[in-house]
């Protein structure tokens, strides 16, 4: 089981919740633990639905093509419902039809049937989709409480369980090895362009999913540099890379520099180094993110790099940001345990060169844990391939 249901509960007893129901893949998977064809490869919806009493049932709601399909993956520890699809090819490519006899018509029809059938049907029911709660609530006479769901979910999520942990390190080993993979085309005389194939390429060859690479190649002097540049001796180049396994994700950011590094190069990149060690002991539960890169910055300025400027702290799980930011806000948020997260140490000197470095950090039990390779933030690209600069 993905989901913390101890949390779960916490959180929704905090706010008098009778029910939680998921409408985004993300979401719904979280709590079911099946990523549905029909809802991640297929555009239909599936929905979860989580009470707080556990005596009563959970379930999925999925299109009645995937309704035999919860071997997928690990399958799901919830009951499976389902309600009519639209026309089109169903299982094994048989046609589907405009009806299905005995389903719901629809997903709202398929919710509020189901919290009738659960006894829900007069509840404080919150939503991760607040229109579609409402439409449930007329289809039933008006009688729920309609409350939001989607921060309460990443704040369910802020927490992780022992088995989205083995997915998350397996999510950050990929990452690294993609990311080392396109190290090495670059060293071997790759551009940017070409390097950047490779990650999607090998993130893929590792058994993840690629995401998103930003990879920026940068002369000091000059600025940044076109992705189809050839590099030259002194060139830095920048990764800032996610890749997913089983839906979680990654984030962790690297530098490579072309040929040996500078003595100034050099200053600067310990600079970082030891600050953000340094600084590790700030990443504690109850500590709010923004004065935790403030202590970063401050650490990482008096190791010997005034003009460091920015860290950037976030979770990282289902989703890049997984914890709450209501509005679409990034607004500060405290620190929790079992909560992974991940910090951007951005830095350009102008005649000295770019660096990124990110990694990703799991809070156990008050200490810290880095997930990937504490020892490889920066490479050196030497007769075509790559040696870590300690």
């Amino acid at each position: 089981m993905l989901i913390n249901r101890a949390r779960a509960d916490t959180l929704m007893d905090r706010d008098g919740i009778d029910a939680v129901i998921a409408s985004t893949p993300v979401n719904t998977y979280y709590l079911s633990s099946w990523a549905t064809d029909a809802s991640w490869g297929f555009g239909d919806l599936a929905l979860a639905i989580l009470p707080r009493d556990h005596a009563r049932d959970a379930a999925v709601l999925t299109v009645e093509v995937d309704m035999g399909q919860p071997q997928q993956g690990q399958g799901t520890w919830m009951i499976v419902r389902g309600y009519a699809r639209k026309p089109g090819l169903g299982a094994g490519g048989v046609q589907g039809v405009l009806t299905s006899e005995g389903l719901p018509q629809n997903h709202p029809e398929a919710i509020a049937q189901y919290l009738r059938e659960v006894a829900l049907d007069r509840g404080r029911i919150a939503f991760e989709d607040r229109g579609l709660g409402l439409d449930v609530d007329a289809l039933l006479g008006g009688t729920l409480t309609v409350l939001p769901a989607r921060d309460l979910l990443r704040d369910m999520r802020m927490v992780k369980t022992p088995a989205e942990m083995a997915h998350m390190r397996a999510a950050a080993r990929k990452t690294e090895l993609a990311l080392q993979v396109a190290a090495e085309a670059v060293a071997a005389g790759a551009t940017c362009a070409e390097a950047e194939r490779v990650f999607w390429s090998a993130a893929a060859l590792a058994g993840g999913r690629p995401v998103f690479l930003l990879i920026t190649p940068y002369r000091a002097g000059l600025g940044r540099l076109p992705k189809t540049a050839t590099l030259e001796p002194g060139d830095m180049v920048t990764f800032d890379a996610t890749a997913e396994f089983a839906h979680y994700t990654s984030d962790i950011g690297r530098t490579a520099v072309i040929g040996e590094p500078s003595a100034e190069q050099l200053r600067r990149y310990n600079a970082t180094r030891l600050g953000w060690q340094a600084a590790l002991p700030h990443f504690r539960p109850g500590a709010l993110s923004r004065d935790v890169e403030n202590a970063v910055i401050a650490s990482i300025q008096d190791h010997g790099n005034p003009d460091f400027k920015a860290a950037g702290l976030h979770s990282v799980g289902l989703e890049h940001t997984d914890h709450p930011h209501p509005g679409g806000g990034m607004h500060a948020f405290e620190l929790v345990d079992n909560m992974v997260l991940s910090c951007d140490l951005p830095w350009i000197g102008p005649d000295i060169g770019k660096f990124h470095f990110e990694d990703i950090i799991y809070l156990d039990g008050g200490g810290v844990e880095i997930l990937n390779d504490a020892d490889g933030r920066l490479l050196a690209c030497i007769d075509g391939r790559t040696v870590r600069v300690d």
